[in-house]
């Protein structure tokens, strides 16, 4: 990712930080572990996690988008990326892992 794309995912972060603190409560802790914007600033993805119940918070940011899209302009005059959420799988990945090299550490 070139450096304008870097900068417009740091702002499209800063916007929807505030929101992501207010998800509902059944999802636990939440966190933004990625953003990523297409090299012609057509797209936003956002990759989140969450401790519980994931599709709860994406389902809950994908009823914000009105809001963030707002607030984004308000923020970032030029071309608004168009966002997308999705459920960044990368910890359970890793969590599957640590799981396998607990169990090969346990045969030996």
């Amino acid at each position: 990712m070139g450096k304008r794309p870097k900068m417009l995912a740091s702002v499209v972060r800063e916007v929807i930080a505030p929101v992501v603190q207010s998800c509902p409560d059944v999802c636990k802790m939440i966190s933004i572990t990625e953003v990523e914007v297409s090299e012609d600033f057509s797209y936003a993805t956002v990759y989140i996690s969450a401790l519980e119940k994931p599709e709860v918070a994406l389902e809950f940011l994908e009823k914000k988008l009105p809001l963030l899209k707002k607030s984004l302009g308000k923020i970032y005059r030029k071309r608004i990326p168009e966002l997308r959420f999705r459920i960044d799988t990368r910890s359970q990945r890793g969590g599957k892992v640590d799981d396998l090299l607990e169990r090969e550490m346990s045969d030996l």
